[in-house]
C-alpha cells in the first residue's frame, strides 16, 4: 500500500472526539435552511403550476415521465458514491478536496454510461425527442448534488441558503419566459438543466475560494476500491428507493394514457414541494448522525429519537390539512380537476414519508446500509406489487393509494429494523402529542370549511397552524434538554 494511502482514513476509521456544539448548530442550519426552502418551494411551485396550465396534461405527462426516468437513471449512474461522500467527508474534512476529485472523476465513467440508458428509457416511453435536456440535467444535477453535499459534509450552510432562492428564480424567469415565446416542452426542460449549471458555478467558486476544493481528475485506485463495498450497498438502496419512489410513473405510462400520468403527476407536485421538510432535516442530520457513531454513538439513539419526533410533529399536521382542504388546494393552485382526488389521497402519505426518513438516515449514518438495502426491498416489492395490481384497474388514483400503502409499511419495517440494530424508538411517548394537537386543529378545520373563499381559507390555515402550536404547547411536546437546544440554536453568536 501506498504511502498517500497510509495516510488516508478508511470508511469506518477512528476519528477525533466530537466538536462541542454540533447539535446546536444542526438545529441552527435546520431553522435557516427550512425558512429559506420555504420560499424556494413556494416559487418552484408557482413555475410548476404555470408549466402546467401552459402545457395540457398529455404533454406535462410526458414531460414528468422524462424527469422520473433521468432520476432512475441517475441512481444507476451514481452507485452510492454520493452518500458516502458526504458520510466520510463528515468524518474526514481534512480529506475533502481528494474525496471531491475521485467522486467526480468517477462521476465522468457515469456519464458515458447515462447517455445510452437515459436515450433507452425515453425511446421505449416514446418522448425521445426530450434525450439532451433530460442528459443535461442527469449530468448537471449530479455534480451540483455533490458540491452541495460538501458544505453539508462541512456543516457550513451558509452557502448555500444564500444560493437557494436565487436558483429557484433562474427555473422561475425561464419558465416565464418560455411561455411568453410559446416554447415547445423540451425547453421547460432546459429551464432546469440551466439552473443546476448556475448552482455548479455557484458552489464550485465557492469552495474554491474558500480553499475547501482544488479540482482535478484523480483516480485512486486503492481508495476507490476500499469505498466499493460500501458504496455499492449504498448504491443499490439507493437505486432500490428511487425506484419504489419514482415507479409508479412508468407503470402508469404503460397502462394508462399520457393524460393520467398528467392528472397523477401535477397532483403530486404540491404533495413533492412539502417533502422538502423532512429531505432538508435529513441532510443536516445525516451528517451529525454519522459523526456521532464514531465519536459518541451512545448520543445516535436519542438524536435518531428527536429526528423521528420532529418529523411526526411536521408531518402530521400537512397530512390534516392537506387531506380535509384538498379541493381547495386544487382549486388554489389551478391543478388539473382530475389532480383533486389524487391529492386528497396522497395527503394521507406525508407523515409516513416523513417519519421514514428517520430509519434512512440512522441505519446508512451507522454503517448499516446492507441492512437498510434489505428495508429498501421491502418497499419496491410492496410499492412495485400494488402498483401493478391496482393501476390497471384504478389509474392515477390507485397509483396514490399505492404510495400511501409502501410509506405506512416502510415506517414499520424500518422501526422493526432499527429496533433490531440499535435500539427502540418509542413510537406512543414521541408521537400522541402531536396526534391529538392535529386531530383537535382537524375539528377545527372541519367545522370552519373555506370552501372555495380564497380569503377564508387563508384564515383557516393560520388560525389552524396556531391552533396545532397552542395544543402542542399545552401538552409539553418539548422536554427541558430539547427547549434548551431550541433556546441554544435560536441565540445569536452562539
Amino acid at each position: 500500500m501506498s504511502a498517500l494511502q497510509d495516510e488516508a482514513p478508511s470508511p469506518g476509521a477512528a476519528t477525533p472526539d466530537v466538536p462541542g456544539g454540533l447539535g446546536i448548530r444542526a438545529l441552527r442550519n435546520t431553522i435557516l435552511i427550512l425558512l429559506v426552502r420555504v420560499i424556494s418551494r413556494i416559487i418552484a411551485l408557482i413555475a410548476v403550476i404555470i408549466i402546467g396550465n401552459y402545457l395540457d396534461p398529455t404533454r406535462f405527462g410526458e414531460m414528468q415521465t422524462a424527469v422520473t426516468y433521468v432520476g432512475l437513471v441517475g441512481t444507476v449512474t451514481d452507485l452510492g458514491f454520493s452518500a458516502l461522500y458526504v458520510r466520510e467527508g463528515a468524518r474526514h474534512t481534512d480529506q475533502l478536496s481528494r474525496y471531491w476529485n475521485n467522486v467526480a472523476s468517477l462521476k465522468v465513467v457515469g456519464t458515458a454510461i447515462g447517455l445510452p440508458l437515459i436515450f433507452a428509457a425515453l425511446y421505449v416511453a416514446g418522448v425521445r425527442s426530450l434525450l439532451w435536456p433530460s442528459f443535461a440535467i442527469l449530468v448537471l444535477s449530479g455534480y451540483q448534488l455533490l458540491l452541495r453535499n460538501t458544505l453539508y459534509a462541512l456543516q457550513r450552510l451558509t452557502f448555500e441558503i444564500i444560493e437557494i432562492v436565487p436558483e429557484t428564480l433562474v427555473v422561475f424567469a425561464l419558465v416565464v419566459i418560455g411561455v411568453h415565446i410559446h416554447a415547445d416542452t423540451g425547453f421547460f426542460l432546459w429551464a432546469y438543466a440551466i439552473s443546476y449549471a448556475f448552482a455548479c458555478v455557484y458552489f464550485g467558486t465557492v469552495l474554491i475560494a474558500m480553499g475547501v476544493l482544488r479540482p482535478g481528475l484523480e483516480f485512486e485506485p486503492g481508495l476507490l476500491l476500499s469505498w466499493v463495498r460500501v458504496a455499492i450497498p449504498l448504491g443499490i438502496t439507493f437505486i432500490i428507493t428511487t425506484v419504489y419512489f419514482k415507479v409508479d410513473v412508468p407503470i402508469l405510462q404503460r397502462f394508462r394514457p399520457y393524460s393520467e400520468v398528467g392528472y397523477y403527476t401535477f397532483a403530486y407536485k404540491p404533495f413533492e414541494s412539502l417533502l422538502f421538510i423532512p429531505f432538508a432535516l435529513r441532510s443536516v442530520v445525516f451528517p451529525v448522525l454519522s459523526v456521532y457513531h464514531r465519536r459518541s454513538p451512545e448520543r445516535v439513539l436519542p438524536l435518531a429519537e428527536k429526528f423521528f419526533k420532529a418529523l411526526v410533529i411536521l408531518g402530521w399536521p400537512i397530512t390534516v390539512g392537506v387531506f380535509l382542504l384538498a379541493p381547495q388546494f386544487n382549486s388554489l393552485l389551478h391543478l388539473y380537476p382530475g389532480s383533486e382526488p389524487a391529492l386528497q389521497i396522497l395527503a394521507l402519505a406525508i407523515v409516513f414519508m416523513f417519519a421514514d426518513n428517520t430509519f434512512a438516515a440512522t441505519l446508512n449514518a451507522i454503517d448499516k446500509q446492507n441492512v437498510f438495502a434489505l428495508v429498501a426491498m421491502v418497499g419496491l416489492v410492496i410499492n412495485v406489487g400494488v402498483n401493478l395490481v391496482v393501476i390497471p384497474h384504478y389509474g392515477y388514483l390507485g397509483a396514490s393509494w399505492a404510495v400511501v400503502v409502501t410509506e405506512a409499511a416502510l415506517v414499520v419495517v424500518g422501526w422493526l429494523v432499527l429496533r433490531a440494530q440499535l435500539g427502540t424508538i418509542p413510537l406512543v411517548s414521541t408521537s400522541w402529542k402531536a396526534l391529538v394537537a392535529g386531530l383537535v386543529m382537524g375539528a377545527f378545520i372541519y367545522v370552519a370549511n373555506p370552501h372555495q373563499n380564497r380569503v377564508l381559507l387563508f384564515v383557516v390555515v393560520v388560525a389552524s397552524a396556531l391552533i396545532y402550536g397552542v395544543v402542542l404547547l399545552a401538552l409539553r411536546v418539548a422536554d427541558s434538554e430539547e427547549l434548551s437546544v431550541i433556546r441554544n440554536a435560536l441565540r445569536p453568536g452562539r
